[in-house]
């Protein structure tokens, strides 16, 4: 599967990068804010696209702002949204209308690399 990441923390985006690499993924790009995400989406076509909710440079809602945008650009990419936060609103948000393709997960809740990797596939698959 083709992924772009769009983490602000350069630990956890690297750490994404390598265990989804040794999972046999491809990350195609990465990008530290949400108009870099945008970016790299547009330019790269992945199958999936990860994305923090805050990123830079506000720190509120930016990586769902740029996960809305690739949605609306292209459906057929998958987005998975991570957070550390429990945002009812911004999942609604990203929920609305037709939710295939599209998953919500808290990143303290990803305790499961298999349940992770599952949650990725099920997503491209176009499930939520």
């Amino acid at each position: 599967m083709r992924i772009v990441i769009g983490e602000d923390q350069l630990l956890l985006r690297e750490g994404l990068v390598r265990l989804l690499g040794e999972e046999g993924h491809e990350v195609v790009g990465s990008a530290g804010d949400g108009p870099d995400l945008v970016r790299k989406a547009k330019a790269h076509r992945p199958d999936l696209v990860i994305a923090d909710v805050r990123m830079p440079p506000s720190q509120t809602d930016e990586g769902l702002r740029a996960a809305l945008e690739i949605r609306a650009a292209e459906p057929g990419i998958g987005i998975l949204v991570l957070s550390h936060h429990v945002e009812v609103s911004y999942a609604v948000e990203l929920l609305a209308g037709d939710a295939s393709g599209v998953g919500y997960l808290l990143k303290q809740r990803v305790a499961d690399l298999d349940r992770f990797f599952a949650a990725l596939e099920r997503i491209r698959a176009g499930g939520p």
